[in-house]
């Protein structure tokens, strides 16, 4: 059970406890590791995975996660996150803010189906220890509560260029030994199933071969949102300052124009009655 803080610190832990770092005057230790010899020595890749995991990924496992933030990068001013940085520019507010404000459009519902898909894929990896049907089973639950499987189908791709990319950067690190491959057997299960179930072709998505890659790598299912917002961010960043330099002001979700904003409340009152 989770303790207050106060409570943690008045039975002997310190105020603030860590395992990432240790500073002190003229130095710096970053998971036992001196911060001079990680600088120009890891990437910015491998010390992101560094610091959330405290073990050291591969130069190839670190090119596969690398291509994860790549892929997740950007996806036009479609994406509420970009948009949203994109109006924040125009209003006048600095450009952190602007910044901030895209990523703070990033949760559950935009930003969150790689969370909830690793979850899945570790909880079915479990499951499969003792139920072979644990795919069935799962499907058949979110099918229950009229539930969605994160990670496939996407509302504009059919055949969305990153997941085959992401695939086959996969398929060379299983044939070389740097990842066993559990975790994107576990997915295609899940696309095979699901396909036969709703009698169509689904297609795997961006979010669910990303979320394959990060199980693979042993990233935890809690961390992924956050990866996410440095994913997104370079494209938030990009968005925010090509609409800062463009000089547009207070550009608004939509166009003043009446069809795009309909009112729907109590009609004005004419005469004592409702018009």
């Amino acid at each position: 059970m989770s303790r207050s803080a106060l409570e943690a610190y008045s039975t002997g832990g310190a105020w603030w406890e860590t395992e990432i770092s240790h500073i002190k005057k003229n130095e710096i230790i970053i998971r036992g590791e001196r911060v001079e010899d990680l600088i120009g020595n890891v990437s910015y890749t491998q010390m992101l995975f560094f610091l959330l995991c405290g073990k050291h990924l591969t130069e190839a496992q670190a090119k596969l996660f690398e291509s994860v933030l790549v892929a997740g990068s950007d996806h036009g001013p479609r994406a509420p996150s970009i948009a949203a940085a994109r109006m924040a520019a125009t209003c006048g507010v600095s450009f952190n803010s602007a910044v901030a404000t895209g990523v703070n459009m990033l949760g559950d519902v935009h930003g969150g189906a790689v969370e909830e898909a690793m979850s899945i894929l570790y909880k079915t990896k479990e499951n499969l220890a003792n139920h072979e049907n644990a795919v069935d089973d799962k499907l058949t639950e979110i099918f229950n509560r009229k539930g969605k499987l994160p990670g496939f189908g996407h509302q504009l791709h059919d055949d969305d260029p990153r997941v085959s990319r992401l695939y086959e950067l996969s398929e060379e690190l299983i044939a070389s030994g740097e990842i066993s491959g559990t975790y994107l057997e576990i997915l295609a299960s899940y696309r095979d199933r699901l396909s036969e179930r709703k009698g169509r072709n689904m297609t795997i998505n961006v979010d669910g071969i990303s979320a394959a890659i990060q199980c693979e790598l042993e990233i935890p299912a809690e961390a992924a949102k956050g990866i996410f917002a440095l994913s997104r961010g370079m494209g938030i960043v990009a968005h925010a300052y090509e609409e800062l330099m463009s000089g547009v002001r207070i550009k608004g979700p939509c166009p003043n124009e009446e069809h795009l904003v309909r009112y729907t409340g109590v009609q004005k009152q004419t005469g004592g009655e409702e018009s």
